[in-house]
């Protein structure tokens, strides 16, 4: 009998690079960046309010000292949430804004943090009610003519926000919260609307923000002892089986948040290969503490 194929490895996720977890030096990064690459994870995932709008610049210095790493590295860029404290917000309100001139300049400032000339892929940071889909649609294709932006994707959009982009643009990703406290992108559309448009998933917070490795919390405590007996089956622990029930969902990719190299390598390790269906279901039950219909 054939062996499973190996599924696609997970993102690397930038979040906590900086100001906002492990405070790592550019060397640290570069050294980080480095390892996930061995790893096979080729995939980044940036932001430019990460860090209080300093991670980018932290990548970009990291990159600077390693000049090899670029050229190895897919860059997923999000743009679009104006913070209290960002630049240019008078009014001190957190918001999304969606708006072409906005998306412009944090793309201008994305590029130039970064110190490249291109991303991999721009996406929409959150869904904004007031946004324009035919204006943004336009935006992205002059960006990508003129070769600072390759492939377009959104993060944390519904079904319905994904439809507004039907026919207008294609869309090749969407980050969303998906994990066995977190499942309403299963419930509700999102995930098979995802799929249905040939994008990606791309899941962060696999952990559900380790309250699923918590007895105390009401998921945590529904599946601790499941848990600790099927990992012991597929020789992981609790976080691992974790990161590999979300992985196992097709057309899906774990967004990973951890800055320590020896927990990425155990973390690439639960994620390449797919739980048996039994046994995905098995976890699904006990988070919800109820079977399936």
């Amino acid at each position: 009998m054939p062996s499973p194929a190996p599924l696609p490895a997970p993102v690397l996720g930038s979040m906590r690079f900086g100001d906002w977890g492990a405070r790592l030096s550019p060397d640290a990064v570069a050294d980080l960046l480095a390892a996930a690459l061995d790893l096979g994870i080729d995939t980044l995932d940036l932001a430019d309010i990460y860090g209080g709008h300093t991670t980018n610049a932290l990548v970009g210095a990291a990159l600077a000292a390693r000049p090899g790493l670029r050229a190895r590295l897919r860059l997923v860029a999000k743009v679009g949430i104006r913070m209290a404290s960002s630049p240019g917000n008078p009014r001190g309100v957190q918001h999304y804004d969606l708006s072409v001139a906005h998306l412009r300049r944090a793309l201008d400032g994305t590029l130039a943090a970064l110190g490249v000339d291109r991303v991999d892929t721009v996406m929409l940071h959150r869904f904004d009610p007031l946004l324009e889909p035919a204006a943004i649609a336009a935006w992205v294709r002059a960006e990508q003519a003129a070769g600072r932006v390759g492939g377009f994707g959104v993060s944390n959009f519904d079904a319905h926000a994904l439809a507004l982009f039907d026919g207008r643009l294609p869309v090749v990703a969407n980050q969303i919260e998906l994990s066995l406290a977190q499942t309403s992108a299963l419930d509700d559309g999102t995930l098979a609307a995802t799929r249905a448009r040939g994008a990606e998933a791309q899941a962060w917070s696999p952990l559900g923000g380790g309250g699923l490795l918590d007895p105390q919390s009401p998921a945590g405590g529904r599946l601790h002892a499941p848990l600790r007996a099927m990992a012991a089956d597929f020789g992981l622990d609790p976080a691992g089986l974790l990161l590999r029930w979300v992985a196992t969902l097709p057309d899906t990719r774990v967004v990973l948040g951890t800055a320590n190299p020896r927990r990425l390598a155990d973390a690439v390790r639960a994620c390449g290969e797919a739980l048996p269906r039994d046994a995905w279901y098995a976890l699904h039950e006990a988070a919800r503490g109820h079977p399936v219909p």
